[in-house]
């Protein structure tokens, strides 16, 4: 079956700030539609890589291109094609929301014909309709990253690059935004974010890249990058709720069955581990010994795992 057509390639790119290298041999290719995760520790060069794809920075070694164009030589064709969020507010205008991206959306040669429609489509999509008047200034964190994201969309860009959009926010505003990144993905954006929110990458993205040093550790499908890690083919370990008070009955039935392997309390579950075929088996004999089971998932290796097992922390 053949790829999907690449939005972003980049190809053994280096950046360098005085005697810092920030970006070390990066090579990197973005599929269209897809959802990236780009994770490292602080320091790590992510920053970096991205506003060289944002056309900001330019390359000192290898290429960047993007809708088929290299970046040093078509900037301006493929900014009206690409959206860029940095991490920071910077200074914010004293202006309305409102006025806020209608000037984007003048800077970026939205006609004045369609400015307004475009301008009340973001407003709906990051729900500030009711705050259109309210001075950009004077929002909150969360209401400000709303309004940086609608700023980015308000030339109906192709592809998105995202430099920590949740940073700072409280967990309801972190919802919010995800899902506003679910919904611009589902209608057909590409989109690359940085975080350090592990467990909200891990919920949204498809695909993740690990970088630290400058260099790229590894990147690949979240599922691929977990499956790795697992431990004996023949083996699992699976996550099991059920009720307090049943809690003690339920281990020592646990540990009675010739397929689990181990048993032992965690906080609100018990943890097994079973052979790779038996959760069934000692699922059935719980219920047949009337314990209430509240919860049965596999308890697998996650994005956390891969990222602490791939990454030393140290910062360039």
């Amino acid at each position: 079956m053949p790829s999907r057509m690449a939005v972003v390639e980049v190809r053994d790119v280096w950046k360098r700030y005085d005697a810092t290298v920030a970006v070390a041999g990066v090579s990197l290719r973005i599929e269209r539609g897809a959802l990236l995760g780009l994770i490292g520790p602080n320091g790590a060069g992510k920053t970096s890589l991205l506003r060289c794809i944002a056309t900001l920075a330019r390359p000192d070694r290898g290429s960047v291109t993007i809708f088929g164009r290299d970046v040093r030589l078509a900037a301006g064709p493929i900014r009206r094609r690409l959206g860029y969020m940095p991490a920071e507010f910077g200074r914010m205008p004293d202006m309305t929301v409102e006025e806020y991206l209608n000037y984007f959306g003048a800077a970026a040669g939205v006609p004045r014909a369609e400015r307004a429609r475009r301008v009340e489509d973001v407003l709906e999509l990051v729900d500030l309709r009711d705050r259109r008047d309210t001075l950009v200034s004077a929002g909150s964190t969360g209401i400000k990253q709303r309004i940086l994201i609608a700023k980015t969309l308000v030339h109906d860009p192709d592809l998105l690059v995202l430099d920590e959009p949740a940073a700072g926010l409280d967990p309801r505003a972190r919802i919010e935004v995800r899902e506003v990144l679910l919904e611009l993905n589902r209608l057909g954006k590409t989109i690359i974010l940085s975080s350090h929110i592990l467990a909200d990458l891990e919920e949204i993205c498809d695909a993740v890249a690990i970088i630290e040093h400058g260099q790229l550790v590894t990147h690949g499908a979240i599922a691929t990058l977990t499956e790795a890690m697992r431990g004996p083919a023949e083996e699992r370990a699976w996550r099991l709720r059920v009720p307090p008070d049943d809690a003690a009955r339920a281990e020592v039935l646990l540990l009675t069955l010739p397929d689990v392997r181990g048993v032992a309390r965690e906080h609100d579950a018990l943890r097994l581990r079973t052979r790779a075929r038996s959760a069934n088996a000692a699922l059935r004999a719980l219920i047949e010994a009337d314990v209430a089971v509240l919860g049965l998932e596999e308890d697998g290796p996650r994005l956390e795992d891969v990222f602490l097992r791939r990454t030393e922390g140290t910062i360039l």
